[in-house]
């Protein structure tokens, strides 16, 4: 089991929107989307040609997260590629709700 990292409240991202966080410490960057049907973490970089996420990223219809860097697109939920040009997927984290607040396993 890898660390709780604390993102942010619940109240901070929107249903709709995604968010960057940088773990410095870590050395990792997180893309936090929240859904209606709760929050999704990967990293924040498209494993394609390293795009970052939180600039080309575009959530879809049906939990899916598209980078237009090259067009691949992604299920939030897993971080499979559900079309190319990407062949590796996404690297997803386990999220966590506590006390209304946001935290990823890293």
């Amino acid at each position: 089991m890898g660390d709780m990292i604390r993102l942010c409240s619940i109240d901070e991202v929107k249903v709709g929107e995604k968010r960057r966080f940088k773990l410095k410490d870590l050395g990792v960057e997180v893309l936090l989307v929240r859904l209606e049907d709760g929050f999704y973490a990967m990293e924040n970089r498209c494993p394609h040609a390293g795009c970052p996420l939180s600039f080309y990223g575009e959530v879809r219809e049906g939990n899916k997260l598209q980078c237009n860097c090259h067009g691949a697109v992604f299920d939030l939920r897993d971080g499979r590629v559900i079309e190319g040009p990407a062949q590796s997927p996404l690297r997803t984290y386990k999220v966590t709700i506590f006390n209304n607040e946001v935290f990823v396993e890293i």
